[in-house]
């Protein structure tokens, strides 16, 4: 973390009827030859697209503003981002320009990308001259992968929301770079979509390279590839923007007041990983109000929020709990949300229609035949009672993908051995998300033990032969990477970072190793020596005498490249970091090794193994 970073802890922005009136006057430079006729309509269109889309844009519902949307700016705190080493004040997008025209936002589940994408809308309307524009790519899950077109997609939103252009001035207003651009929810796009919409993203910002792009996302291995974007990171809620955020909710005031001083005293240092998540934030203050305490590990704290939804009581009448329509009782109703959350996680679904949304709870109340219950009672309570999803138009979506995959993982584990070590495996071999979701975490949050057992020793088992085989050596990387990235950073006090990291070949045995060190906590070390910057120097030259490029920070070469500058045992010493990692994942296989177990006869012999 960065010492003495500042923060905004207070937005009084407020964007109003003013910020609509006479912007046409700053956006209109963007449209060629437009006659008086034109000019005077699509003024008028665009006013009512700001409108339009202020009006979508500044009223949200979030776990405590359930029944109604709120206005944004009565409870927004402004996180702030981290780009080498360096904080960016989010209050105004201007300060993202430097960072160039293209910017992935990165950050955790409930840290708020949303939201804050919503701000930067709201406030390209009210501070520049540009046209914002804000596309929720898990919309795009509707349409066959060929069908999707992100340049149609800008143009429907523009035309659905009233700027009802031609498609000539919208093309040419794109030439001109007319437009700031948000792309929210990557990590949400379904896996046989996020190909074709990543190298849409690419190849639009490639041809229309005036504009501004935003995209939000979950961090992930793959954009290590996005070489024209700049990555920044979403920072964690300073405990000043913690207490702000908890002041501006509306919420009985003896509870917040109370909770409020906790937080102070204590509370934001014992509960560090949930006071600085502002979605966290929310669910401890609904918690305390019920339990008066926090619980310490983050799937019992997940478990008590969803004990204190179903039971909350109705803020307006006074002890009135409100009903569950279903009338199924608080276990009953878990079993068949987890099921339904289980089955959509791993179908990489992350909303879903009306229609959709009654299969899955058809399909859960078949397989538990013994609860009685009515699809459309059920539904009704997932949105209206106990909140777990939300309904925006015609879509039902989670109140956060969080819930989804907690209780995806809850339900895994009331699977048997077999059939959780065969989903997983698998599910490793396919998925490109495993280690930036949160769903293993809590999985081995519940079942540390086993995950080990039946799922990351296996893999490891396999990484080990290859190891004992070949030893750290070329052919062993060879076999798991494709080659090298390089990069360097200005981190605190202004200080040069040279890091690498290498990209995957092999990802069911990549996935498994990165698995174990996160969820085993490897303890890494700051691998920053001087001979780190010596070898990244050299690499840097050849990559730009190879890619003819000007200057570049961050690159990727192959091995085949590296060794024609540096000895294969000069690559083997620089990566030394990995070869720690895997006699790490060693010491683990060691640990979780039970076979001696079977040769032992006598119980009390057993136990002392277990």
């Amino acid at each position: 973390m960065i010492d003495n970073q500042e923060f905004i802890t207070n937005v009084a922005i407020s964007v109003v009827e003013d910020s609509i009136k006479g912007a046409w006057n700053k956006v209109k430079k963007f449209f060629k030859d437009l006659d008086t006729k034109d000019s005077i309509r699509y003024k008028t269109a665009y006013e009512k697209y700001l409108l339009n889309t202020k009006q979508k844009n500044s009223k949200i519902k979030t776990i405590i503003y359930r029944r109604a949307p709120k206005d944004l700016y009565s409870f927004y705190v402004c996180i702030g981002l981290l780009y080498n080493g360096k904080v960016i004040n989010t209050e105004n997008i201007e300060n993202m320009y430097g960072l160039g025209n293209k910017i992935i936002v990165t950050g955790t589940g409930g840290v708020g990308k949303s939201i804050l994408f919503k701000h930067l809308f709201l406030n390209t309307i009210e501070t520049t001259s540009f046209i914002p524009v804000l596309i929720e790519l898990r919309g795009l899950n509707i349409y066959e992968a060929r069908e999707i077109s992100i340049y149609q997609s800008i143009y429907k939103s523009l035309c659905d929301n009233g700027f009802d252009l031609s498609e000539e001035y919208f093309e040419y207003s794109m030439k001109e770079g007319g437009y700031i651009i948000f792309f929210d929810g990557y990590d949400e796009v379904n896996r046989d979509k996020a190909e074709k919409i990543t190298s849409e993203i690419k190849a639009l910002s490639e041809k229309y390279s005036e504009n501004k792009y935003f995209l939000s996302s979950r961090p992930s291995e793959e954009f290590i590839g996005w070489n024209d974007f700049c990555e920044v990171e979403t920072l964690k809620l300073s405990k000043e923007q913690a207490l702000s955020l908890v002041k501006k909710i509306e919420f009985d005031e003896v509870v917040k007041n109370t909770f409020y001083n906790e937080l102070n005293n204590s509370l934001y240092e014992k509960y560090e990983s949930f006071a600085s998540n502002p979605l966290l934030l929310n669910i401890m203050l609904l918690t305390f109000q019920k339990h008066a305490s926090i619980p310490e590990r983050l799937n019992d704290f997940y478990e008590e929020a969803f004990v204190t939804l179903f039971n909350v009581h109705d803020a307006t009448k006074d002890s009135y709990v409100r009903d569950i329509r279903s009338g199924l009782g608080c276990e009953d109703f878990k079993l068949i949300f987890s099921y339904i959350c289980f089955k959509s996680y791993f179908n990489g679904e992350f909303e879903f229609s009306e229609a959709r949304l009654r299969t899955h709870i058809q399909k859960a109340k078949t397989k538990f035949d013994r609860l009685n219950f009515t699809i459309e009672d059920f539904q009704e309570d997932l949105t209206q009672s106990v909140c777990m999803l939300i309904k925006e138009g015609l879509i039902y979506r989670f109140s956060h993908r969080s819930f989804q995959e907690y209780f995806a993982a809850w339900y895994t584990c009331k699977l048997v051995d077999d059939v959780q070590s065969k989903l997983l495996l698998n599910w490793i071999k396919e998925s490109d998300s495993v280690c930036s979701d949160s769903y293993f975490t809590m999985l081995f949050d519940l079942q540390s033990e086993k995950v080990n057992k039946i799922v990351i020793c296996p893999i490891l088992k396999e990484v080990q032969k290859l190891y004992n085989q070949l030893g750290f050596s070329l052919e062993f990387l060879r076999t798991l990477f494709e080659g090298i990235r390089l990069g360097k950073q200005r981190i605190q006090n202004n200080k040069e970072h040279y890091g690498s990291s290498l990209t995957i070949k092999n990802q069911y045995l990549c996935n498994g190793i990165m698995l174990n060190s996160k969820l085993n906590e490897f303890p890494y070390e700051n691998y920053n020596k001087e001979e780190n910057k010596s070898v990244y120097y050299k690499l840097k030259k050849a990559y730009l005498s190879i890619s003819h490029e000007e200057n570049v920070n961050n690159f990727f070469m192959s091995f085949d490249q590296v060794l024609k500058v540096i000895s294969e045992d000069e690559l083997l010493y620089f990566l030394d970091w990995f070869k720690k990692q895997v006699e790490f994942a060693i010491q683990i296989i060691e640990k979780y090794d039970d076979t001696n177990i079977g040769r032992k006869k006598k119980v009390a012999t057993i136990l002392d193994e277990l």
